[in-house]
């Protein structure tokens, strides 16, 4: 799983630099008041773009997903993605009661609730890029507070083309997350998204019962099966 834990580990490596400097911008700002959906897009633009001007992952999107501790007006989602780095414009997404509530998706809500950051995926995401896609997310601390998270995305299309040719050294090799959904294997009867035969929605891997070799990451919730 070295593979997989380096990959992730530069996803976050850009995010960890951010991080505490963004605290504490946020934290100076907020004296001022919170701010608008507009001036949270200016505001960390810059640091976006520099997210995504590294070259060591292939990153598709990246932005800081505000709570209303920063925000009290407008798009809380300064957000960035794609060649053309396109700019998201709303907090909601759908008609009505479709619509989709920002702070109710995996990747914001487990960095509430846990203080921790969190890898969700994989998804397809109706919000961003339509793709099937991996985000990556930290919570932002302001004085104690929580003041959001800053994410960026990786296409699982890019995640295959980085991982596939060592996971293709094992026979029948299969990388799925902690609830046992396929992310990327070289075993062609199994497509990303599809569950794990055998997998359970709350147990994940730990419900198989044929004799596999498998090999859990220690910082992320992936797992490698392959045949034993």
């Amino acid at each position: 799983m070295r593979l997989v834990d380096e990959f992730f580990d530069g996803v976050f490596a850009p995010l960890e630099a951010w991080l505490p400097d963004l605290a504490e911008r946020l934290t100076e700002r907020l004296t001022h008041g919170r701010m608008t959906g507009p001036q949270l897009a200016e505001f960390v633009r810059a640091d976006a773009d520099r997210i995504l001007d590294q070259r060591s992952r292939p990153l598709y999107g990246a932005g800081y997903c505000a709570s209303d501790l920063v925000v009290h007006e407008g798009n809380p989602l300064a957000w960035w993605q794609g060649a053309d780095r396109l700019l998201l414009g709303a907090s909601m997404f759908g008609p009505g009661q479709a619509a989709i509530d920002l702070v109710r998706l995996e990747w914001y809500r487990v960095p509430e609730s846990t203080g921790r950051r969190h890898v969700a995926g994989p998804f397809v995401d109706y919000l961003c890029s339509n793709e099937i896609t991996i985000t990556s997310s930290m919570p932002v601390d302001i004085d104690g507070r929580f003041g959001g998270v800053i994410c960026a995305d990786v296409l699982v299309a890019s995640l295959e083309e980085a991982l596939l040719p060592r996971i293709s050294e094992f026979a029948d090799a299969t990388l799925v997350n902690a609830s046992g959904r396929v992310v990327v294997s070289s075993d062609p009867d199994y497509e990303t998204g599809d569950r794990y035969p055998g997998a359970d929605p709350e147990l994940g891997i730990e419900a198989l019962d044929a004799p596999r070799r498998i090999v859990s990451s220690e910082r992320y919730p992936f797992s490698l099966i392959a045949a034993a």
